[in-house]
């Protein structure tokens, strides 16, 4: 049996549940906090909100990284600079897993409304429409691109009309149900039809597509982010927990060290075993690091620190 959409009440106060867990989350005195960087000041970048994170598969020096007004590169691990040549926020962020293939996100211009999906096929210099998906046209908060069919693309609007799905890159759509009110979505890589989903209730999982959902872990929690590496390691962002991972497709999970970070954005370099994530220190600042797998060394690559 398929799970009924929720009706707008409990959209609306699931919204309402999402924002104060990451609000609490970001004061919280009792992380144990393993980032004590004290170079910040040189790596100081005058971005907003830090919405999406990717690396590039064909030349894993590059990360981008997806902003509230601005997009960025930073390559080697270098200060990030902005590339875009055209201000939007990028409210949904997705690099594919597979070369040839382009960068997806969804949000706002600067001219106000939504962008629906765009694309970028340089880097994200220049961006250009795909998609309304609805009318008037989405704005993606949580997306996932299939790293198996990189033409499979699934999407969550920010107003809660409805989960979308394409597998031909965006020329036809397929509205689906779903469980609840969604923050964070994840495509296997080696299967298509199974999708975890992060919302303030948990994560839960679909193994058809997308047509029916499972309940799996964090019963009551919020999920901020949640993605795949290539070789099908599951990372999430979970509220209390923080990071956790899991390497059997959501059956166990494991908790990770604890990190100064309310992480909203989670990307990978699988070869090298490199995490990238982003998100909220407990001071409030944007920052986004570099760590190993196992959550014992790390770099900062960027931080608002020190800006009004």
């Amino acid at each position: 049996m398929k799970t009924k959409i929720p009706k707008k009440l409990l959209i609306i106060t699931c919204i309402v549940i999402i924002g104060i867990a990451i609000a609490f989350s970001f004061n919280s005195n009792d992380q144990k906090s393993i980032m004590t960087d004290t170079t910040s000041n040189t790596r100081t970048v005058d971005w907003r909100h830090v919405h999406g994170l990717g690396v590039d598969h064909a030349d894993s020096s590059i990360l981008y990284i997806a902003t509230h007004g601005d997009f960025y590169q930073s390559r080697n691990g270098a200060l990030p600079v902005k590339v875009d040549q055209v201000r939007a926020d990028y409210m949904a962020f997705n690099a594919p897993m597979v070369s040839g293939f382009p960068l997806y996100a969804s949000g706002h211009p600067s001219t106000g409304g939504n962008t629906g999906l765009i694309k970028s096929n340089d880097g994200g210099v220049t961006w250009q429409h795909v998609s309304n998906v609805i009318e008037p046209p989405v704005d993606f908060h949580a997306m996932a691109v299939s790293k198996q069919n990189p033409e499979t693309i699934i999407g969550f609007d920010s107003g809660a009309r409805g989960l979308f799905k394409t597998i031909d890159a965006g020329k036809t759509w397929e509205t689906l149900e779903y469980p609840e009110y969604i923050s964070a979505l994840a495509i296997s890589p080696t299967d298509s039809q199974l999708i975890f989903a992060g919302t303030g209730n948990g994560i839960y999982k679909s193994s058809d597509g997308g047509i029916i959902w499972t309940h799996v872990a964090y019963q009551g929690l919020a999920v901020y982010a949640l993605n795949f590496d290539d070789n099908g390691i599951l990372f999430a962002s979970v509220n209390t927990f923080d990071l956790v991972r899991s390497d059997d497709l959501g059956v166990t999970w494991e908790d990770l060290p604890d990190i100064d970070l309310t992480i909203t954005s989670i990307a990978f370099d699988s070869p090298n075993k490199i995490l990238y994530i982003s998100g909220f220190s407990s001071e409030g600042y944007q920052e986004v690091y570099k760590l190993s797998y196992d959550v014992t060394q790390y770099e900062m690559i960027g931080t608002n620190k020190g800006l009004k």
